[in-house]
């Protein structure tokens, strides 16, 4: 067993590196050396390999090119429309998009005529007309007694945060589908 030069631990015989401290070990060559018989040429000594240094990690191996580092790739969401509108128009017209969601999409509705040629607004409007409809939808179930009343009622809730969702979207300046509300099959609107 050889003793790493550096640490003291034991390594066994033939090992290049020390397990515990990873420093390179060197092998001790004989104090005589070999003798050679008369009339004989001397045999060569093979030269000793290269031994990799582990501070200098991988870089110093013949061929290796370092790769860069991981390449990030923007997550691609379908229900995001925001690259599709000019930010200017985002960026004046926040507010008004804002209006359908906290009343109905008859203010938007009114808001798109105020701005005219405003496709933020447009959007926006489109999406509360969503949330109307499944406003609708989930009042129909209070028809129904106890069971429907709380069925309605947590709809309407449910309803209400995907609103609180997509007031924040305007806000941010993003055109995302409703929440929710936007995958259902019939309440889907052309772009």
């Amino acid at each position: 067993m050889k003793i790493c030069a550096n640490c003291g631990t034991q390594v066994p015989d033939d090992a290049v590196f020390c397990n515990n401290c990873g420093s390179a070990l060197t092998e001790s060559t004989p104090a005589s050396a070999p003798s050679t018989e008369a009339g004989s040429a001397p045999v060569p000594t093979p030269a000793p390999a290269p031994v990799p240094d582990p501070q200098q990690g991988f870089q110093s191996q013949q061929g290796f090119q370092p790769q860069p580092a991981f390449q990030q790739y923007q997550k691609f969401d379908p229900s995001d429309h925001t690259a599709d509108f000019d930010p200017k128009d985002i960026a004046d017209n926040k507010l008004f998009a804002a209006l359908p969601y906290f009343f109905t999409c008859l203010v938007g509705i009114l808001a798109g005529i105020y701005v005219k040629d405003s496709e933020f607004i447009k959007f926006h409007t489109k999406v509360s007309i969503q949330y109307d409809l499944a406003g609708i939808l989930a009042m129909l179930f209070i028809i129904i007694p106890i069971v429907g009343w709380i069925v309605g009622i947590v709809l309407e809730i449910v309803i209400l945060v995907c609103r609180i969702i997509s007031i924040v979207y305007v806000f941010q300046g993003k055109a995302k589908d409703a929440p929710l509300v936007g995958s259902i099959g019939f309440l889907k609107f052309g772009r």
